[in-house]
Parts: C-alpha cells; structure tokens; sequence
C-alpha cells in the first residue's frame, strides 16, 4: 500500500542562537488512505508541531514531504496555501467557529475559500452538515450548539475541499464521552470513505478508535509503533 503522505527526517526548530528550540529532531511519518493514526505523547514532545508541519502550516527546517508521491519541498507560500486548500482538512480542539454565524455559514465560509460561493454553497453547507447528523443545526449559532455539535460543524467546515487528509488537534478534549464518541465515530467514517486521519490526542478514552499509534517523546518518534486496537463498538462508541 502506497503512503498517501510521508514525512521524512523531519527537523523544525523555533528561533535562533542560543534560545533555538529544537521542536522536531529527524521525525519520520507517514500515513495510507483510510487510516486513523493516533499521535500521542506528553506535552512539549513535538506532536502539534508534526501536525502543522505536515498540513503545511509549518515549514520545516529540514526534512522531505510529500503528498501522493508529489514532493511539497521548495514551494513557495501561494503555491503551498494552494496544496494545502485542496488536500488538507483541520479539526481544532477550539471549534473556532465564527460566533455571528450560522452553522450553515460557518461553513460557506471554508466554501468560499475553494470557490463555491452563492446557492452552490448554500446546498453544499448543508449537505455537509447532513453528513456530521446536524442537518437540523444549519440555522443555529454557535451559541446554541453544545461542544460535541460545534466540533461536528468545524468537521464540516474541514470537509469542504473534500480533502484527502484529515489534521485533528485534541478534537475529544473538551467534549464529554458521548459527544467525544460521536466525534470519533465521524473520524472512523471518514477513513472508511478513503481519508487519511490524523488525530494528535492525550484522550485516553479513544485509544481503541484508531488503525495505529504513534508515540512521541522529546522530538522523535518512540520506536516500536504498535497497532491501536479494534476500532469496533468498544472503541468509545466509535460508531455511535
């Protein structure tokens, strides 16, 4: 089976001198289509920094990336905005929904930034939303939601590119264990549909959800990936 991405001795160190902090120190990863890996590790070892790295929102310092087998080294920042738009979808434990917008809306936004704007958008939002069980939230505020349906919308919003890889930063953290179920019960779907997923998480409640774990310590990956468990109902509800 083909990576549908790797990251190959990854280095990326924050400032200079003598107050440089080495965050990433030779990482090498790599993710197939229609797998959930877990990036777990104590905070300070590196995780969110390979998340952002390898969605393109960090450069590394060093190392190689590529996507289905198309290298991300030497592009400039349009062009990686541009790869990063089409193939990457970001799950944050914030939501960072928009308050004075509807869900529906929320989600043209991401629309918008693909070119889908107007009645196209409009339909697709809700279809997205549908597709998270929230059709019936499309007019809601955020304010209105509870966490677990604000995290489904920003699930939503990430899927808007139909994206082939999708980056998750403690997405269960805030939720309690029956919204948290539903929100990996989505993650489970959507690599069941052919998506890659990463989920960097210190929930220990979802261990059971995943294909693989990947441990972190101190910049580097812990030898020894082992696979995470069956992802069946025992896996918090994974398919709830």
């Amino acid at each position: 089976m083909t990576a549908i991405l790797r990251a190959t001795d990854i280095r990326h160190v924050y400032g200079s001198g003598p107050t440089a902090f080495e965050a990433l120190r030779g990482v090498s990863f790599e993710i197939q289509r229609g797998e959930v890996v877990l990036l777990l590790g104590p905070s300070g070892s590196g995780k969110t920094t390979l998340l952002q790295v390898i969605g393109g929102l960090l450069r590394p310092t060093s190392g190689t990336l590529t996507l289905a087998g198309q290298s991300l080294d030497g592009l400039d920042l349009e062009a990686l905005g541009r790869v990063r738009l089409a193939n990457f979808g970001f799950v944050f434990q914030a939501y960072n929904l928009f308050p004075t917008l509807t869900a529906a809306e929320n989600v043209e936004v991401a629309l918008d930034l693909i070119g889908i704007r107007g009645a196209p958008a409009r339909r697709r939002s809700r279809e997205l939303l549908a597709e998270v069980g929230l059709a019936e939230k499309a007019d809601s505020f955020p304010a209105h939601m509870s966490g677990g349906q604000k995290q489904r919308v920003a699930i939503a919003r990430a899927l808007a590119a139909d994206p082939a890889v999708v980056l998750a930063d403690e997405p269960t953290a805030a939720l309690d264990s029956h919204s948290g179920a539903k929100v990996v019960g989505l993650f489970r779907r959507l690599a069941d549909q052919g998506r890659a997923v990463v989920i960097v998480t210190h929930d220990s409640r979802i261990l059971g959800a995943g294909d693989r774990i990947v441990e972190m310590e101190d910049g580097v990956v812990v030898p020894g990936t082992h696979a995470a468990g069956a992802h069946g109902p025992d896996a918090q509800g994974a398919h709830a």
